[in-house]
């Protein structure tokens, strides 16, 4: 092949369209402002229509603190954090009798205070809906903790382009779920598995994924599916929003200190004894000490 001939292959072949694979985009933030941002950026570059907003619950949208029964609490009954429980503090039975309890019992707030009207800015524009690792017996709660902070996704929700409402729709993978209201429960499971699960089933398209998440796992697993051949035209971004934990660690050094599990272990405990002595019966099947 001459040089001359070189030259002119290399020329036709730049003047075609670049064949480009979207990758996945991480970025960390504790801020809804930088969201916001990205959000704005997609709007410039796709139709509205064809960009997804998914967001966690927990420590993304709402918050109990270090509160019983919080996020914060969870993880350091799992054994999730620098500090961990001793046995004396650990709870029992805590997918059995404890977590949707106390959900049901402890009020949320905001991680931001304009999250609403964000959320409502976006959710006129775009699909959004919530993907929670809570279970489906915590539906209720969640939902009103929610809609009590100025929060529904129901008219946003993920659906199949005849739907006029809202999906309900219940499930098994390796666990239960359920998606009502725009909220999908999916009992821990891996949020990747559960979205790309959750594209395939309602059949909508989509050019550019935004995900919102507090937890590092869920980051992992986003990255990991959505890094794959399948979505490789979609562009993919993940937000890993760390403003909860940022904050207490700016505060007081860590995420939980001693004192407060201390409180939390206490809290339990009083709690515990209340529920033993006005109904004993919960005792029988799963004890709370």
């Amino acid at each position: 092949m001459n040089n001359k001939f070189k030259i002119i292959l290399w020329m036709m072949l730049s003047a075609l369209p670049a064949l480009s694979y979207a990758q996945v985009k991480n970025i960390v933030t504790g801020e809804y402002s930088a969201v916001s941002k990205i959000i704005t950026e997609k709007e410039t570059l796709y139709p509205s229509d064809k960009i997804l907003l998914v967001f966690d619950i927990d420590n993304t949208l709402l918050t109990s603190g270090t509160r019983i029964g919080g996020d914060i609490w969870y993880q350091w009954q799992t054994d999730k954090l620098p500090l961990k429980p001793d046995d004396s503090q650990k709870v029992p039975c805590l997918y059995e009798n404890t977590i949707s309890m106390l959900y049901e019992l402890s009020p949320m707030q905001l991680t931001e205070p304009q999250l609403p009207t964000m959320l409502k800015q976006w959710q006129q524009k775009h699909t959004a809906f919530a993907l929670t690792s809570r279970a489906p017996d915590t539906l209720f709660p969640t939902l009103r903790e929610l809609k009590r902070n100025g929060i529904d996704f129901s008219s946003s929700a993920l659906r199949k382009k005849e739907d006029t409402l809202p999906p309900f729709e219940k499930g098994k993978l390796k666990r239960s779920w359920l998606y009502s209201q725009g909220g999908f429960f999916s009992s821990g499971q891996d949020k990747g598995v559960i979205l790309d699960y959750m594209l395939d089933k309602m059949g909508n398209k989509y050019d550019a994924i935004v995900f919102i998440d507090d937890g590092q796992a869920n980051i992992h697993a986003m990255t990991k599916m959505f890094s794959k051949d399948k979505w490789s035209s979609t562009d993919f971004t993940i937000i890993h929003y760390t403003r909860v934990e940022d904050e207490l660690i700016k505060q007081q050094g860590a995420v939980i200190t001693t004192a407060q599990a201390e409180k939390m272990a206490t809290d339990w405990k009083t709690l515990a004894g209340s529920l033993a002595t006005l109904f004993p019966d919960r005792n029988k099947l799963c004890p709370i000490k």
